[in-house]
């Protein structure tokens, strides 16, 4: 372990160590991982309606903290330290400790609390940490600080000026009172009052928070119930609550990815097929919320992580053994959406997401019926007057839905929806407003993905005669027809096909694509979950079960891609 230095230092490439040297240990070539192009990102962890006031950290593996802050390279610089173990970040406010936690509310009547001030008396500046830190040990309530590039020493917290120039004056002390800017954040110990440090960089700089390591063990941190690698950010973006941002390496975001986007029981093919894709997919959007100051949040709208809970030695194989590979076309990192399951094909990108993209081609996927999903098969049957209401309820002003006309992709995938008023006026929902707009919490019918068909509920099936009337066919699916460009197919598939009728030849759909229905009750009826674009991840783990590798599944889902 590094000793203490007093002058700013970056060390966050210290805590990439411990990885690599795992890496290095495993029969792939996990020493990629030292020439990652992408060595670490910015995760949200808190940010807007869920940005906090107190924020605790507990050291599982390390002993204390480097206090410091991330500069425009992402890389730690050190102002300051802490031996505590166990330490809370608060907006500097004046912080009431009620029941071991800490709010701005003020206490109700009655109510035992103490407070963390936000005005203090500030005792002098100093060159360095240790003797802003050596000056405020006189003082049982002092602590160092740093605001907008100078060490500060003070003592006590106060909840208003005249308070601390009251104490000063009583205690004789000579110094100033003060307070910090909008942007400063002050560190305690968990669970008492008592000040450690204090940072206000302004706009410039937010608080920054390295574990350290004990020993060769790399820190692990818990925060919120889970356990972290890396260090954090803590950043009053607005003046008010704190945004929390993990700053973690590359493998250890993805380690924590993983087992939460897959199950890391798995077969070890199709785990490490996820890592490459989760990969790709952070180095793709790196900066996606820069508005916060971070790359991705931790939610499913970018990828889930909840940090090492959950990670196995299966997981982190897959992760290690995939260190520094990426999917990247024309030189570019690729964007690898992936979905649990596509009900039997996938789809192009420009029939769900509007902007067609040449590696996310959608393919008839023969290998996810060879494992259970759980959503084989779903479907649900709504009237007319709740279609009718579900429109209402998402601000549409229609009147009695009357008849529904859908659109197929060739693939078989929902591509549009025309829902036809009794005023003969029409709204329609295209891509994935198509597949969504079904969806209802209220009725407790949900569209789980894009593969489904509309169909009236109480329509009687019709049967199929050739040549003559004694000519009935059994297999329809299995008889070939010409389609308008000439191709012959089957009845079985989706499409459109040509046929000679009496006035000439017609082309028909053969799934009702783009005809308009009209009943009183509709049967909706699909199979898969997720947006149907790109890997479908228990199609990887039926290609990993059937013997194929990690590269071998990633090249079916994704079109002409390098891996690399």
């Amino acid at each position: 372990m590094l000793g203490k230095m007093n002058v700013p230092i970056k060390r966050f490439y210290r805590y990439l160590l411990p990885v690599l040297l795992l890496a290095l240990l495993l029969p792939a070539s996990g020493a990629r991982a030292a020439l990652d192009p992408v060595p670490h990102v910015r995760i949200g962890l808190y940010y807007g309606d869920a940005a906090m006031e107190a924020c605790n950290l507990l050291n599982e593996e390390g002993s204390g903290y480097e206090l410091g802050y991330f500069d425009e390279e992402r890389q730690f610089v050190a102002l300051g330290y802490t031996d505590e173990t166990a330490i809370t970040m608060l907006k500097d406010w004046s912080m009431y400790l009620v029941d071991g936690s800490y709010s701005s509310d003020t206490p109700k009547a009655g109510e035992a609390y103490q407070v963390v001030g936000c005005y203090h008396i500030c005792l002098g500046s100093y060159e360095s940490f240790e003797a802003a830190r050596e000056t405020a040990a006189a003082y049982e309530d002092g602590f160092p600080a740093w605001h907008n590039g100078e060490y500060l020493a003070m003592a006590g917290s106060y909840t208003s000026y005249a308070e601390a120039e009251s104490a000063m004056n009583a205690r004789g002390i000579s110094g100033t009172p003060m307070t910090g800017s909008s942007r400063c954040v002050t560190v305690v110990n968990t669970g008492t009052t008592r000040v450690l440090f204090q940072l206000d960089g302004g706009e410039s700089h937010s608080l920054g928070v390295m574990p350290r390591g004990e020993g060769e063990l790399a820190p692990v941190t818990w925060f919120r119930g889970y356990k972290y690698a890396g260090g954090f950010q803590y950043s009053r973006l607005e003046g008010d609550r704190i945004t929390v941002v993990n700053f973690v390496a590359m493998d250890d975001y993805i380690r924590g990815v993983v087992p939460y986007e897959m199950n890391p029981t798995w077969p070890l093919e199709a785990l490490k097929a996820q890592a490459i894709t989760a990969r790709t997919y952070t180095a793709a959007h790196l900066n996606a919320h820069r508005s916060y100051g971070f790359d991705l949040c931790c939610q499913i709208c970018c990828q889930t992580y909840k940090g090492l809970n959950n990670a196995s030695e299966n997981s982190d194989r897959a992760v290690l053994e995939t260190s520094g590979v990426y999917m990247t076309y024309e030189g570019e990192y690729a964007n690898t959406f992936y979905h649990s399951c596509d009900g039997g094909a996938t789809e192009n990108s420009e029939n769900v997401f509007f902007e067609a993209i040449p590696y996310l081609r959608g393919v008839i996927d023969p290998y996810e019926s060879h494992v259970k999903t759980g959503f084989e098969n779903w479907s649900f049957v709504y009237t007319a007057e709740e279609i009718t209401s579900i429109l209402r309820s998402k601000n549409y002003n229609c009147g009695n839905i009357v008849s529904i006309t859908p659109t197929y992709t060739e693939l078989g995938n929902i591509h549009s929806l025309k829902f036809t008023d009794d005023n003969g006026k029409n709204w329609t929902f295209s891509r994935d407003r198509a597949g969504s707009i079904l969806y209802s919490s209220a009725y407790e019918k949900y569209t789980y993905s894009q593969r489904f068909t509309v169909s009236d509920a109480d329509a009687v099936g019709t049967e199929l005669f050739v040549n003559n009337a004694a000519g009935r066919v059994e297999e329809a699916a299995a008889l070939a027809v010409i389609d308008a460009s000439g191709e012959v197919r089957t009845l079985g598939e989706q499409g459109t096909v040509s046929v000679l009728s009496a006035s000439g030849q017609d082309t028909i759909s053969l799934d009702g694509s783009g005809a308009a229905i009209s009943a009183e009750r509709y049967l909706i009826s699909g199979s898969g979950w997720g947006h149907n674009v790109g890997m479908s991840q228990y199609g990887a783990k039926a290609m990993a079960e059937l013997g194929f590798g990690c590269e071998e599944i990633l090249s079916f889902y994704f079109n002409g891609v390098d891996i690399a």
